[in-house]
């Protein structure tokens, strides 16, 4: 048996056209995987903030039920204060100084007591809870308003 070989003559235009289709494939693929790359990096983006926004809602909360604890008209702000120190240390809130609002005058109840002839009001109070993860750079910020009484409705009461 006898191989013949046919020599080609002249220009070959095929030459050449694999290593670009390769390099054509090549450039495919890595589009391919920048896109994943990006959308992956993206959602871990969103991911980590919304765990961090929600960190700093939850102190915000816990800011929030401690104003209602220790609430009195004459309170002074509560600054950075630690929900966990030992677990959470960068997880704090802050609490304004509560204010009276003047836009809602006080609400007057009648009733009786001993004393007879009094009148009470309920008084509405704005502060402003603050809760913040330094570690996720979160901060939530939720306007609070407090009814404060009954309270004798005299002038003299302060």
């Amino acid at each position: 048996m006898c191989l013949v070989r046919k020599k080609k003559t002249g220009a070959s235009s095929e030459k050449g056209f694999v290593l670009i289709a390769a390099l054509i494939a090549m450039m495919i693929l890595m589009a391919v995987g920048f896109f994943a790359l990006t959308v992956t990096s993206d959602d871990l983006k969103i991911t980590s903030r919304l765990y961090g926004e929600r960190k700093a809602l939850s102190a915000a909360e816990a800011g929030v039920h401690d104003l209602c604890l220790v609430f009195d008209t004459s309170m002074n702000a509560l600054t950075n204060v630690k929900i966990d120190a030992a677990n959470d240390p960068k997880m704090t809130y802050s609490v304004t100084k509560p204010v009276s609002d003047p836009n809602i005058p006080s609400v007057s109840a009648t009733g009786s007591s001993i004393e007879g002839g009094k009148s009470w009001s309920f008084n509405v109070f704005n502060s402003v809870v603050t809760g913040r993860d330094a570690s996720h750079g979160s901060l939530v910020r939720l306007d609070v308003g407090l009814r404060h009484g009954e309270v004798p409705s005299t002038p003299s009461y302060q």
